[in-house]
């Protein structure tokens, strides 16, 4: 019901994974769910009910086709009786890669997927009819390639700041990465700000909660790898709504049920 399939390997780089999310009935007690920052910007196509951001007592009905920037923390949202959507987890190398559009322009926010790119409108509509999921797959996979012929762009600064980020996550420090790049603090954070949508520093909190909740054994210690248990519990609810324990007791929403417990729905 919610399955991940690989792109092609020439897009590995810029795509983390696709996914499809099929329910034909979703029980009341099943249709909130959390959008968790994981350092990723995601395209969503959504053919099933409407489903609405919740913000305080709001409810906000999303487009059918939709563009979610980084976002800081976690978003709720609240899906109807049919959830069917088919979406496509694109790093940040790959959004900039891929789009015109600036990350920065995109922080905190969801927008139509016309404003980031009118095709995937077109997209959109051209997997509408597919029933094997076979289809949609390729025609993302030729959607993307396409894209990235178009766009020829030089990536290999930032994509040398990701990959020492990822790298340096447990123990980041911007001032020694400043130093690493041979720029100032303030360069650096302008740089990787206007190219990725967030600060290094808050880049790199949203990777190091998202490793330890990849890896089922950095996940188990988690505890040891927050300054304190008051630390852990406030960036554990603000990336997941939750705090870790109660992450663990299998929560009715379909994302963090998936994140903590694979496909145990």
């Amino acid at each position: 019901m919610i399955r991940t399939f690989k792109p092609i390997a020439a897009l590995r780089k810029l795509v983390d994974y696709i996914w499809v999310v099929d329910f034909d009935l979703l029980a009341d007690d099943h249709r909130e769910d959390v959008i968790i920052p994981l350092g990723y910007l995601n395209i969503i196509f959504n053919y099933g009910s409407d489903y609405r951001l919740v913000v305080e007592d709001q409810e906000v009905v999303l487009p059918n086709t939709a563009v979610i920037g980084q976002i800081k923390r976690a978003k709720h949202v609240r899906y109807g009786q049919q959830l069917y959507q088919i979406g496509i987890t694109l790093t940040p190398l790959g959004y900039i890669q891929l789009f015109h559009l600036s990350s920065l322009e995109l922080t905190e926010r969801i927008v139509q997927a016309h404003d980031v790119d009118p095709e995937l409108d077109e997209l959109y509509q051209k997997m509408r009819g597919f029933k094997d999921v076979g289809q949609p797959l390729k025609a993302i996979n030729q959607y993307l390639s396409h894209r990235i012929a178009l766009n020829k762009k030089d990536t290999d600064r930032i994509e040398k700041m990701l990959t020492y980020v990822e790298r340096e996550y447990e123990h980041l420090n911007i001032v020694s990465m400043a130093k690493f790049f041979g720029i100032s603090v303030s360069t650096l954070e302008r740089f990787f700000k206007k190219h990725i949508g967030l600060t290094p520093k808050a880049y790199g909190d949203i990777v190091k909660f998202r490793k330890h909740v990849e890896d089922e054994g950095l996940r188990e210690d988690m505890q040891y790898r927050y300054y304190d248990q008051s630390h852990l519990i406030k960036t554990s609810r603000k990336f997941a709504g939750r705090t870790v324990r109660e992450l663990e007791k299998l929560p009715d929403e379909l994302t963090l049920r998936y994140v903590w417990h694979g496909q145990e729905l």
